[in-house]
């Protein structure tokens, strides 16, 4: 098993520390891909121990789902999520091994912001993997429950999308994502309601393909179940701050903590909220996981913020580099 970069040696030894302030962010559900992580746990033995570690937790082989597996069985909620967050996860570490940094602020989206709370020390990784095993079957199983499907509406403000969801009956606001890209949850009659409304006005949108209404009242069945597993796990104050879904605020202490994760999963995930909070804060933002979907609303919310990402060797040694500037 290689060990990184320069063998044993991390990519500090002998060079200067960034003087740049640097906050981190985690992607969720929906940045998945077969082949994700496989060249960082090729390479990191830390990896090889988060990937066995969330298994044994978790009940199935994750470095083999990840690598191996069909994109449908990677997108199957239940195992998606325990997914992403291991990549997630692990290109953390492999970031703090390369890079001993501590960011100004953590933030992520939906499921990752278990990954920030896990990397601001608020969850052991082994009570993560648990959580997020259980957020993703309660979700998986309020669907059941409680069907329904999401769109994402294309080029609107999000004092236009309020407009339209108080036209209509059992459609949410999921998503505030980016400036003119706003994700609307609902029931499958609401969604068809939605989806005639846009077509008839003119409305640009795409129908997702999510097995159901994530982040609005219709998971209240979910946040119930989790609910009660979050207020019996220990939960630790963050060494620095993490921004909340819910509100885009900061947030450190472990009572709101549960606040925050429990609301979570009913509601908006307020992402241009978030980068708005922490926009003057820092000089740039890395995006560690699969994919660049942040990377992308980022630029959008702040057209000049530099934004770079952690997801295999050649962006972590892209990364690297440019930090070390």
């Amino acid at each position: 098993m290689a060990q990184g970069l320069h063998g044993q040696q991390t990519l500090l030894n002998g060079a200067r520390m960034s003087e740049k302030r640097i906050g981190v962010v985690f992607p969720g559900q929906g940045s998945q891909y077969v082949g994700m992580g496989k060249d960082l746990y090729q390479n990191y033995g830390i990896v090889v121990e988060i990937f066995n570690t969330g298994s044994k937790i978790c009940g199935f082989d994750i470095a083999q789902m990840c690598f191996e597996g069909s994109i449908e069985k990677l997108t199957k909620t239940e195992v998606c999520q325990v997914c992403v967050f291991a990549i997630c996860y692990a290109a953390w570490k492999v970031f703090q091994q390369e890079f001993p940094v501590i960011p100004l602020f953590a933030a992520g989206h939906s499921l990752g912001e278990y990954n920030a709370f896990t990397a601001a020390g608020a969850f052991s990784p082994e009570d993560a993997f648990n959580l997020v095993s259980m957020r993703a079957r309660f979700m998986k199983d309020a669907t059941v429950q409680n069907p329904g499907g999401m769109i994402a509406v294309l080029g609107k403000t999000l004092t236009e999308i309020e407009s339209i969801v108080n036209l209509l009956k059992d459609v949410y606001i999921s998503n505030i994502n980016a400036p003119g890209q706003i994700v609307l949850g609902g029931t499958k009659q609401g969604i068809e309601a939605l989806s005639k409304w846009c077509d008839e006005n003119h409305v640009k949108y795409v129908a997702l393909n999510v097995s159901g209404a994530f982040h609005t009242p219709l998971m209240e069945p979910a946040a119930q179940l989790l609910g009660k597993e979050i207020d019996n796990m220990k939960i630790s104050e963050c060494k620095f701050p993490v921004y909340a879904n819910v509100n885009g605020e900061p947030v450190i202490e472990p009572d709101k903590i549960r606040d925050a994760l429990k609301k979570q999963i009913v509601s908006s995930v307020q992402w241009v909220k978030t980068i708005e909070s922490v926009k003057d804060s820092v000089d740039c933002i890395v995006e560690l996981g699969p994919k660049r979907v942040l990377s992308g609303l980022i630029k959008k919310i702040v057209p000049d913020m530099m934004v770079m990402n952690i997801e295999d060797m050649s962006s972590l040694k892209k990364t690297i580099e440019i930090l070390k500037l």
